[in-house]
């Protein structure tokens, strides 16, 4: 089982941004990151970056204790059961990265970053 994987490297600067910004760790951020990707609807082939010059993050650091919610919500995404290989780490990394640019977008374009998150159903 793999434990670690790396994000892009466009990700990991993101993340630094919004860390200084907003005061928000890596672990917040790749939480908030892939459900504002699974929100965004199924992946793309250009979705998935051949980068891994971003940060290092590990399984726990990323989940926490939801990581079976997180599984449950690509899985019914997908509409399959995955497999622990298809789930962690490229299917993950392919949502961490592409959330990341939304939730870059979402801070730039809103005035009030945390509100809109918390608001986020109703702009659409």
């Amino acid at each position: 089982m793999i434990y670690k994987l790396r994000t892009s490297k466009e990700t990991m600067k993101i993340f630094e941004e919004l860390g200084t910004s907003q005061g928000l760790q890596p672990f917040a951020l790749s939480k908030i990151a892939i459900a504002l990707s699974i929100r965004f609807g199924p992946l793309s082939d250009k979705n998935f970056s051949a980068d891994t010059e971003g940060l290092e993050l590990n399984r726990q650091t990323i989940f926490g204790e939801y990581e079976g919610l997180f599984k449950a919500l690509l899985s019914m995404e997908k509409k399959v059961y995955l497999s622990d290989e298809e789930f962690f780490p490229t299917l993950v990394k392919a949502h961490l990265d592409r959330g990341a640019k939304l939730l870059q977008n979402e801070s730039r374009y809103g005035i009030h970053f945390y509100k809109n998150l918390l608001t986020l159903q109703e702009h659409i």
